[in-house]
């Protein structure tokens, strides 16, 4: 059977697909700003809600080309589940499929830092094929003959996540349950849904406190016939992202992207061909538009801690994995005198307005040291009160960077109490980075606000 899809596009789209096996999956140059679209586990990730718009358009200057449009949605449920859908709109030649589906997923968090998620997703796929504008070199060709018509079939996604720090590693399949669509053509079994693997990896390589280095590999697997991205992205600031990469059996890539004040994000890729089909035309474009909605803490903060205004922190411009305490030899324990719970709350304003750090480094400045003296020895006396230290900072800088410094310095105070007798159990800590500002980011003064290390007393 040889059937010419549209005119000027028969030779090169049968050479890469078959009406058995066409193009099942989106083909994508952006999928690392949208994981979900390849992998279920990735739903409620980010913990945001983030809508995705995406067009490719294959192979320009090819009648018949394929051309895709995909929408996607996903969010968070809570601490542990999400739930995410997408559509899709794909048409090759004579071919076109609709594809739509829901997903869930669940992730547990194993000491602090290790994330894993598992993801399911099912839905429903519709093949039209429409001939009309086709001319076919045999008479009597089955599918022209057969006309317009419609099949359908369930498509299923099964995926698993695993990050840690700035590695992430991720396996999924797509059409895990294989099947056929209902077609009606005389000796052809109907268009068939084959099992198809992906495999991701990625790692995030701090350069500063504003660039991060990205090497990704994106691996793509049907039968026994794989295709492999290699790839190497920049993320300067979370304002800008770009890189390069290359396809095997196909040729470069190449993508940039803009975050609008992190809520709007726009990009767009361009695939050079150097095999196969560059004889034929040019390359492929695409264009996404990302909408992302972060929620933040409904919990309210302690008035002992939006006060705190820690004027000489510095954002680092190296993340500090050793972290120096003094022992204060001046800690002491008074059996005598009752703390009243008003005179823990007013060593805790006190040690909060006062810690400072030193420039660029997770270091307590010694001038801090007699307000945390002060409410060690108040700990120590009230061996019923276990205290709390989250680690905030404003948003300068990347998010891994500002998590990372948050983290090191909400370390930092534990160590201190730690290190003059309290037990390292009484002493509770969380870190959050840039998630959850008090104020304005884009002034000064609200920047200040932002890094703080906030106290609270846990009873």
């Amino acid at each position: 059977m040889k059937t010419l899809l549209k005119l000027g596009a028969g030779i090169v789209l049968v050479s890469v697909c078959s009406f058995s096996y066409a193009q099942q999956l989106r083909q994508t140059n952006l999928y690392e700003y949208n994981k979900y679209s390849f992998n279920p586990a990735y739903a409620g990730f980010s913990g945001c809600t983030e809508v995705n718009f995406s067009h490719l358009n294959q192979w320009v200057q090819i009648t018949g080309a394929p051309v895709t449009n995909y929408l996607s949605m996903n969010t968070r449920l809570g601490k542990s589940f999400g739930v995410g859908g997408n559509i899709l709109l794909d048409r090759a030649g004579m071919l076109q499929q609709f594809n739509s589906s829901l997903g869930a997923s669940y992730g547990m968090t194993f000491a602090e830092e290790h994330v894993v998620r598992v993801g399911l997703s099912g839905g429903f796929f519709q093949l039209r094929v429409d001939p009309t504008d086709a001319i076919a070199f045999d008479n009597g060709d089955v599918i022209l003959d057969g006309g317009i018509q419609s099949s359908a079939a369930f498509n299923t996604a099964a995926g698993l996540l695993y990050n840690f720090k700035g590695l992430e590693l991720s396996v999924s399949s797509q059409q895990v349950i294989e099947s056929r669509t209902n077609g009606n053509y005389p000796g052809i079994e109907g268009y068939g849904m084959k099992r198809h693997l992906n495999g991701f990896a990625s790692y995030d390589v701090l350069i500063n406190k504003k660039f991060t280095l990205i090497p990704s590999l994106f691996y793509k697997s049907i039968d026994a016939t794989g295709q492999l991205d290699i790839n190497a992205d920049v993320n300067y600031n979370d304002f800008i992202f770009g890189g390069l990469g290359y396809r095997t059996q196909v040729g470069m890539l190449g993508r940039i992207g803009v975050n609008v004040r992190k809520f709007f994000f726009i990009a767009y890729s361009y695939e050079l061909p150097m095999q196969n089909i560059a004889k034929y035309g040019n390359g492929s474009h695409e264009i996404a538009l990302v909408l992302k909605f972060c929620k933040k803490d409904k919990e309210e903060l302690p008035p002992v801690v939006e006060e705190v205004v820690p004027d000489t922190v510095r954002i680092v411009e190296q993340i500090v994995d050793t972290l120096i305490v003094e022992r204060v030899d001046t800690v002491f324990i008074d059996n005598t005198p009752v703390v009243e719970d008003v005179d823990v709350q007013d060593a805790l304003l006190q040690a909060s307005q006062s810690l400072k750090f030193e420039n660029d480094k997770a270091i307590i400045l010694k001038e801090s040291y007699g307000d945390l003296e002060s409410l060690t020895n108040i700990l120590l006396m009230r061996p019923d009160l276990n205290i709390r230290l989250e680690g905030h900072t404003d948003s300068d800088g990347t998010a891994e960077y500002n998590l990372n410094l948050s983290k090191n310095r909400v370390n930092a105070v534990k160590a201190f109490f730690v290190a003059n007798g309290v037990d390292a159990d009484r002493v509770e800590t969380a870190y959050y980075g840039e998630s959850k500002p008090i104020a304005d980011n884009n002034t000064e003064e609200g920047q200040a606000k932002n890094r703080r290390v906030e106290m609270t007393i846990v009873k």
